[in-house]
């Protein structure tokens, strides 16, 4: 199998993208998905703090990780945030989250970010996995909803 990493996807990608964005909804929420289509997926792609590392095997985009450039006031330097990792079931236990991970932090190490970081929801299949590419953070995370429709 072929694993190659898309740097960075753009609104050409928007097709091939909005299936696998439509999964990882589904996939998280309790509840109804999200209403995601190409129009969504497009806005995604031009947004102009958002960037989304793709990868492909076997030339199908499989798997994608959004990510942000963020300030980071503690160290006065800039870290990455990891906000969104998703890769189809079918292309699992491949390396594309790894990869993936491994692409952002080396953009991260570019840039001079003092670190990359990421949520996951508790009870995730992958806290396995990143547990050995990464280290637990000495932080906890909280969320004030907003909008309580919104479940995942």
């Amino acid at each position: 199998m072929s694993l190659r990493i898309l740097p960075r996807l753009d609104a050409a990608d928007a097709v091939r993208l909005t299936p696998l964005v439509a999964e990882y909804s589904a996939a998280l929420m309790h509840g109804p998905a999200a209403a995601i289509d190409e129009p969504y997926v497009r806005r995604l792609l031009a947004d102009r703090v958002v960037e989304i590392a793709g990868a492909e095997l076997d030339g199908e985009l499989v798997g994608f990780g959004l990510y942000y450039d963020l300030p980071e006031a503690i160290s006065a330097r800039r870290a990455g945030q990891l906000d969104d990792l998703y890769v189809r079931p079918a292309a699992r236990s491949h390396g594309v989250a790894s990869r993936l991970v491994a692409h952002i932090a080396a953009i991260g190490e570019a840039r001079d970010w003092v670190h990359l970081r990421w949520m996951v929801p508790e009870g995730s299949p992958a806290i396995a996995l990143y547990e050995r590419i990464a280290e637990p953070a000495p932080w906890r995370n909280f969320v004030v909803r907003i909008d309580r429709s919104v479940d995942w």
